[in-house]
């Protein structure tokens, strides 16, 4: 059941990248190349995206799907992380059975940034109403947006 849950946010995951373009290898800098390959060592199943200006790169690490962001000098801008609701701290659930009464989790990332920014984003959904929602670790929300329908 775990390995299920893991795979559907896996795919969901790259449902998030909405407005990315595919491209090869040989299209992406290598200072791009480079500094993910420092950061990601063990990386597998690598596919590379433009996503606006920035580059995204899709893998797994360790068996975990992941992405990670960098400019085109290669400076590392973020990591999502897909998880499982089990995995989440404890005062963002607080936050959530709080804040989201009778909503449905899915859809979750830890997402890490720079200077040790860490938060999670997942998509709350109940009946025809959702929202991707940002939290910190102590379970405060610090972003809220509607779902598109």
């Amino acid at each position: 059941m775990k390995k299920i849950i893991v795979l559907l946010s896996a795919v969901l995951l790259i449902c998030f990248m909405g407005f990315t373009q595919t491209i090869t290898p040989d299209k992406v800098p290598p200072a791009v190349k480079e500094s993910f390959a420092k950061k990601f060592p063990a990386a597998t199943n690598i596919k590379y995206e433009m996503e606006k200006k920035d580059y995204e790169i899709s893998f797994k690490d360790k068996g975990v799907g992941m992405s990670a962001n960098f400019n085109s000098a290669g400076e590392w801008l973020e990591t999502e992380t897909i998880m499982i609701e089990s995995d989440l701290p404890k005062d963002v659930l607080t936050s959530v059975a709080t804040n989201f009464v009778g909503f449905m989790i899915t859809d979750i990332a830890k997402v890490e940034g720079p200077d040790k920014v860490l938060n999670y984003e997942m998509n709350l959904k109940k009946d025809k109403v959702g929202y991707e929602v940002k939290f910190s670790p102590k379970g405060e929300i610090l972003k809220k947006t509607p779902l598109k329908k």
